[in-house]
């Protein structure tokens, strides 16, 4: 009987050595902010709140080919005629022409005049194209920038969503090209922090959308971020391959993956 309560009292006094170390380890996880998982894992905690997504960082929030060949059934490169970049409001897009609405940011990407360039913090864009044929999805562009805070963001997108709603229906002309073309917005969607909307280019002496290009266009916001997604479609005249559901669906997903991003890196 000695010996049973002699070795219940060194289990007793293991776990009190064993509780006074591991009390310090969890304290100082809760004052990391973290909480424990039943798994173990340690994650962030419900009320931190995410940090700002600042300078080259922004950059990891774009996509790899892997990534666009997995979401678009087919593989990518990067288009050499358009150089990744990176830097700050000096890399939006001055086409020198602005458009009713602001529907010229629906039909090109990272327009100067529809953004808030005193806002802008930096821009990072990648252009990728085909690498092999037969294709369905001929480029994708996507871009990410960042503003000083989240509500910033919030707030631009708003401004964004409220614009593209009032272009679902117009045809733009499209300015500095040497030939006449035309940008008819249709299927403006909105959800899960996206607008989306399917943009087709053509002659703007063609009546006919047949001979249309169509691109699914999308922005999104997720943190201090906004991202911006074109997936340029194979110009045919099937229906099947130009149906605006399928081409928005392609620009919702990228943008999607790339939100995830920003939740990654902040």
């Amino acid at each position: 009987m000695n010996r049973v309560r002699r070795a219940g009292s060194g289990g007793s006094g293991r776990f009190r050595r064993r509780l006074r170390l591991v009390a310090p380890l969890a304290l100082g996880i809760l004052v990391a902010g973290c909480a424990v998982s039943v798994d173990g894992t340690a994650r962030p905690g419900a009320n931190l709140t995410p940090r700002l997504l600042t300078g080259s960082t922004i950059q990891g929030v774009l996509l790899g080919d892997s990534a666009l060949s997995r979401i678009l059934n087919q593989s990518f490169m990067i288009d050499s005629r358009y150089p990744p970049r990176f830097g700050g409001p000096e890399t939006l897009q001055d086409d020198g022409a602005a458009s009713p609405g602001g529907c010229l940011g629906v039909a090109w990407m990272l327009q100067q005049d529809v953004y808030q360039p005193g806002e802008v913090r930096h821009v990072a864009v990648e252009t990728w194209r085909n690498a092999a044929t037969p294709v369905e999805v001929t480029s994708v562009k996507e871009a990410v920038v960042s503003l000083p805070t989240a509500a910033d963001a919030r707030a631009l997108f708003a401004k964004f969503s409220e614009q593209w709603r009032t272009c679902d229906g117009t045809t733009s002309p499209l300015p500095g090209s040497m030939f006449r073309l035309n940008a008819k917005t249709t299927n403006v969607q909105a959800a899960d922090s996206v607008v989306a909307a399917t943009v087709s280019t053509g002659f703007a002496s063609l009546s006919s959308d047949a001979a249309a290009i169509p691109a699914g266009r999308a922005i999104g916001v997720r943190g201090n971020c906004l991202v911006e997604v074109e997936v340029d479609f194979f110009s045919t005249s099937s229906p099947s391959r130009q149906r605006a559901g399928d081409v928005n669906t392609a620009a919702v997903e990228i943008a999607h993956a790339m939100m995830d991003s920003v939740s990654a890196l902040s």
